[in-house]
């Protein structure tokens, strides 16, 4: 049965400081090197037939540090959500700057959009058929470096939930979700977060 592995990125500036930075291109930072180091380790002999990777510098540096023989394919549509003008602001700048905004986010997470930014339908209008692509190619074990809203993406539409009941699971950077199945029956086999030292 198809395995699909699931990867998000490892700690950046962003993850650290807590700033919006869907499509900012940051970098990993050195804990975040550190944990996708660990993540390596767990996957010390896997073997991947298919290495996707969305096209941001932190996914690609992660790829590198996991699957540094392997042959990547860039897709657009596993980069992460854009948050328009939210991007590089925290939480705290927007309870400042946008206190009717922040609300609207709090009480309907999946229907509202960032000013400039993707709404929850626009990342899985792109999300989707990428997931319904990877469960009919021919590989049998393939490895997705992508990000944490796309990774909910995916739970949503396998659960056929809101968006915002994904927040139930936990997904740290570097979080690794195996996967198992077929169009027709899919499961979710491992959720691992990795912990390093601070």
């Amino acid at each position: 049965m198809k395995e699909i592995y699931l990867l998000r990125h490892g700690d950046t500036d962003a993850t650290e400081k807590g700033y919006f930075a869907g499509w900012t291109d940051v970098p990993l930072s050195p804990k975040g090197e550190r944990r996708i180091n660990k993540v390596r380790e767990i996957l010390k002999g896997v073997e991947f037939e298919r290495v996707f990777v969305s096209p941001l510098c932190r996914t690609q540096e992660t790829a590198r540090l996991v699957a540094p023989s392997e042959s990547w394919e860039v897709r657009e549509e596993i980069k992460e959500r854009s948050f328009g003008s939210w991007e590089g602001k925290s939480w705290e700048d927007l309870e400042k700057e946008s206190p009717e905004e922040v609300k609207k986010w709090r009480e309907a997470p999946s229907l509202f959009v960032p000013p400039g930014g993707e709404s929850f339908s626009t990342i899985l209008e792109r999300v989707v058929p990428f997931w319904e692509e990877l469960l009919s190619r021919p590989e049998e074990r393939v490895l997705v470096v992508t990000h944490g809203g796309v990774i909910r993406s995916i739970f949503a539409y396998l659960l056929e939930v809101d968006f915002a009941a994904t927040y139930c699971f936990l997904f740290d950077p570097g979080v690794l979700v195996k996967t198992r199945g077929n169009h027709s029956f899919c499961q979710v086999v491992n959720i691992l977060n990795t912990e390093i030292e601070p």
